[in-house]
């Protein structure tokens, strides 16, 4: 340190642990938060999925002919499975938290 009020070397060390702790520290927050930016993204995926797939074709369907035909249902199956595989996906994606 300057003015020789402190032995060199000692202090250089620890000074050096200590930041590559925080470091260290800040890279673990910011991985963290980018996967669950990452695991949001897709979870309101799957709630566009379920919205475009499901509510969307149930509306249209009741103001025009107030039936849901057997396509459109099937469809509304194949979006909803897409969704959930979304949703669970991104559960998935949060097990990388450190």
């Amino acid at each position: 340190m300057a003015g020789g009020l402190q032995p060199e070397g000692e202090d250089d060390e620890e000074g050096d642990e200590e930041r590559e702790r925080a470091q260290l520290a800040r890279d673990t927050l910011v991985h963290n938060e980018q996967v669950k930016l990452t695991a949001n993204l897709m979870n309101i995926g799957a709630a566009g999925f379920a919205i475009t797939g499901i509510v969307a074709p149930l509306t249209a369907a009741m103001a025009t002919t107030g039936r849901v035909t057997a396509p459109a249902l099937a469809l509304m199956v194949v979006w909803f499975v897409l969704g959930v595989g979304l949703h669970f996906g991104a559960r998935l994606t949060l097990t990388t938290l450190r």
